[in-house]
């Protein structure tokens, strides 16, 4: 569902918490029974540019997964223990064909107590977590443990140490390919206060242990890394009646080390940044936002001492259309990294990406309750040049019999790579031309 979560709030996802599921034990109190279905699947394809990306590349996964919760709630005071076995499978084409089947499970262990308009939560388990509003950061499932306390005045703050991997790994495989990716940190946020709708400020470090990329021992390189992402969230109270602001901002800093054998180590600093902008308003019919999000270039095209491209292996933005969006993802598959991942992977995040400025307006109408339609014009300048991109996307919503989502979109993008190609030596050289891609994307869920 958070591709209709995102489209609806400008990319802004933002889900219920665990133990808000329990109700209050003052309504309702002694031992409850809540259990749903819910199942939901996505497809992409993409198509264009030289020769050698004109394969038909696509990617496709289903997920199917039963959450319920078991849970007491006295006078103040809540217990609860939430199970969700995951299935999940994938299909997926970039340079050959690989079919997956996953099998997973969340489950949580929920504790709240109230002392005085003083709300103190605790979770520990595993499940699916989002550490930031707009996915700039980490989306996925970890094993987790948190304490929150909250205050009627919607003051919060918020500690948590994760041990994360990749989405689409098997838990029954071996876990983590021999090595846990660890992020420890937290946020304090303020609710409905002076003239914002929520203001957030949050530090967190991910910590990539030592380890063999190769998976086997005495063989590959061993990569070791700890890197800290600070940053703030903040959107503003509406004003003009539907007008509001949200603006991003993370800091990061860190260093990796690499080698091949003992003698042979290198270091690699990591300062970099990333930054977003998007000014919105949202009537009754008729929503408009205008948006930019940058992140640091990387002055030289090779690795080297200083690699300050933004990257995080977790990251899962919905902003400027998502996975709809070309100039957001750039590629199924890029020699380079791209920004943003589109696919699961177990690989490191690469601090070598060149950086993105990404521009552009997004037009939406609700035709009716349950349908909608939206326009987004954007304009990139980035490591393969100044792009510019229409997306269309179609969206259904139904909440008559449980709840159905189901989203369609196309984009179409022309890219100027601006760069010179030598044939043989100077002066034997011609422009690259102009390349156009084509990509399409469709999700869907139903919640029962």
């Amino acid at each position: 569902m958070d591709d209709d979560r995102a489209n609806r709030n400008f990319g802004r996802v933002v889900v219920k918490e665990r133990n808000q599921k329990i109700p209050d034990g003052s309504e309702k109190p002694g031992f409850g029974f809540q259990t749903e279905l819910i199942s939901g699947g996505k497809f992409q394809s993409q198509r264009g540019g030289l020769d050698s990306e004109k394969a038909n590349r696509y990617y496709a996964q289903g997920v199917f997964t039963t959450p319920t919760l078991v849970y007491y709630a006295g006078q103040g005071w809540n217990l609860g223990i939430l199970l969700a076995p995951r299935v999940g499978l994938s299909e997926g084409r970039v340079v050959e064909k690989e079919v997956r089947t996953i099998y997973d499970s969340e489950i949580t262990a929920l504790a709240t107590k109230e002392i005085s308009g003083i709300q103190l939560s605790l979770e520990v388990g595993r499940g699916f977590n989002r550490l930031d509003r707009f996915g700039f950061f980490f989306v996925g499932m970890a094993n987790y443990g948190s304490v929150s306390i909250f205050h009627s005045s919607g003051f919060r703050i918020t500690g948590i140490q994760l041990n994360a991997k990749p989405e689409w790994e098997n838990w029954f495989a071996p876990p983590w390919t021999g090595y846990r990716r660890e992020i420890y940190g937290g946020f304090l946020s303020s609710e409905k206060t002076l003239f914002w709708e929520e203001f957030r400020f949050f530090h967190y470090v991910y910590s990539d242990p030592n380890h063999n990329t190769n998976g086997q021992v005495l063989s590959g390189q061993r990569v070791s890394g700890r890197y800290s992402y600070s940053g703030m969230e903040f959107q503003s109270k509406k004003f003009w009646e539907t007008w509001a602001i949200d603006l991003v901002g993370i800091r990061l800093l860190g260093e990796s080390k690499s080698s091949h054998s003992p003698w042979s180590e290198k270091q690699i600093a990591t300062n970099s940044y990333l930054g977003y902008f998007a000014l919105h308003s949202k009537g009754e019919k008729l929503s408009f936002a205008f948006a930019g999000l940058v992140t640091k270039k990387d002055e030289k095209d090779r690795l080297d001492s200083n690699s300050n491209g933004y990257a995080s292996n977790f990251a899962e933005p919905r902003v400027l259309g998502g996975y709809s969006s070309f100039l957001l993802y750039q590629s199924l598959d890029f020699i380079q990294p791209s920004q943003f991942r589109d696919v699961p992977t177990k690989e490191n995040p690469n601090f070598e990406n060149k950086g993105n400025r990404i521009y552009g307006v997004q037009l939406g109408f609700d035709w009716y309750s349950w349908v909608r339609t939206d326009i987004f014009l954007n304009r990139s300048d980035s490591l393969l040049g100044k792009g510019t991109e229409v997306i269309g996307k179609l969206s259904f919503l139904s909440n008559d019999y449980g709840k159905l989502f189901a989203q369609v979109s196309a984009s179409y993008t022309v890219m100027d790579p601006q760069k010179t190609r030598v044939l043989i030596t100077e002066p034997f050289t011609e422009e690259e031309p102009k390349k156009e891609y084509v990509r399409f994307y469709v999700s869907l869920g139903t919640q029962f």
